[in-house]
C-alpha cells in the first residue's frame, strides 16, 4: 500500500473501544479541545504583538501564555484518549502530535479526524 493510500484510508474496521457514551464523550472533548487550542494561540499571539510591537504589556502573555499551555497538553491527552478508543494507527496519534506545535494546526487535525470516519461512534 502506498503512503497516500495509507493516509486517505478508512480507519480500522475493529469496532470503538468503550460505550456509545463513552465514545462520544472521548469524541467531543478531543473535538472541543482542539478548538480551544486554537483559540488560545490566537490570544497568545495577540499578547505577544502587544508585548513587543504595542506598548511592551507582558501581562497578556503570562495569561495566554498559562491558558496555552494547560490547553495544549490537554489537547495531548485527548488525543492519546480518542487514539486508544477509537483505534488510530500509531503514525495517525504522532501526526497529530507533532501538528500540534506549530499555530493552528490542531483544527483542520480534527476536522481530517471526523472526515475520515477516525471519530466515528459505534454502537
Amino acid at each position: 500500500m502506498s503512503l497516500t493510500q495509507e493516509i486517505t484510508s478508512t480507519p480500522s474496521t475493529l469496532p470503538a473501544r468503550g460505550t456509545a457514551v463513552q465514545q462520544r464523550w472521548v469524541a467531543g472533548a478531543f473535538r472541543g479541545i482542539a478548538l480551544l487550542e486554537c483559540l488560545t494561540w490566537v490570544g497568545m499571539l495577540t499578547s505577544l504583538l502587544f508585548k513587543y510591537v504595542i506598548n511592551g504589556n507582558a501581562l497578556g502573555v503570562t495569561i495566554f501564555g498559562w491558558a496555552h499551555g494547560i490547553t495544549w497538553l490537554l489537547f495531548l491527552a485527548s488525543a492519546l484518549a480518542a487514539a486508544v478508543v477509537f483505534r488510530w494507527k500509531i503514525w495517525v496519534l504522532l501526526l497529530g502530535c507533532a501538528g500540534s506545535t506549530l499555530p493552528f494546526l490542531t483544527w483542520p487535525f480534527e476536522l481530517w479526524m471526523a472526515r475520515s470516519g477516525r471519530l466515528r461512534i459505534s454502537g
